[in-house]
């Protein structure tokens, strides 16, 4: 479609969608959605930082081909989708076999967290308090609370985790903060020996 073809069904001038194109005028809300309308877009989908996604991704119900983010004795957490599908939030299974769990953990930064359980019967400790769980059920928390899953019943356990933000294994940002501390001492160390 060429510009003039978009200016006629918007009803307005080419010149102004050029300005527009340019960044020399910003068009109003009624001029965008003429303009929208004209695409065969909706306002929001022109508004949208992120890209849409060209095609679904279809994730194999087998997660042994999930790739592991983090392992411990008897539990894994996995990536959902798969490292070429870039997200702007976090989707996990974290698989438990029968007396697995996970360490104590926490973030450093207040992170919000629906978990719902997809099979299995598993207890989720926040803070000082245990919420048992089974297939089906979910629990909404901060992530900041040190929290520790573990399976509680007689078979493989799996919980989805899911968090609006994109994924960061919360031990490499504490070692990250831990390796800038210790540079820094190093460095005022070294000063102070240098005088």
């Amino acid at each position: 479609m060429s510009l003039r073809d978009v200016a006629s069904k918007a009803d307005c001038s080419p010149s102004f969608l050029s300005q527009i194109e340019l960044d020399r005028v910003s068009p109003t809300v009624k001029s965008l959605e003429k303009i929208c309308r004209a695409l065969g877009i909706a306002p929001a989908d022109f508004l949208r930082p992120d890209p849409l996604i060209a095609q679904p991704v279809v994730i194999p119900g087998n997660r042994d081909k999930c790739q592991v983010a983090m392992q411990w004795h008897n539990a894994k957490l996995l990536h959902v989708l798969p490292p070429e599908a870039s997200s702007p939030f976090t989707a996990l299974v974290l698989r438990m076999d029968v007396n697995g769990y996970t360490p104590p953990r926490h973030s450093l930064q207040s992170l919000k967290e629906l978990s719902i359980v997809l099979q299995g019967k598993i207890k989720c400790q926040i803070g000082q308090t245990i919420y048992p769980l089974a297939q089906g059920e979910s629990i909404y928390f901060d992530l900041s609370t040190p929290h520790q899953w573990s399976n509680a019943g007689n078979e493989v356990a799996e919980v989805l985790l899911t968090s609006p933000n994109s994924f960061n294994l919360f031990e490499q940002v504490e070692n990250d903060i831990r390796w800038h501390v210790r540079f820094k001492r190093q460095r005022r160390k070294g000063r102070t020996n240098a005088q």
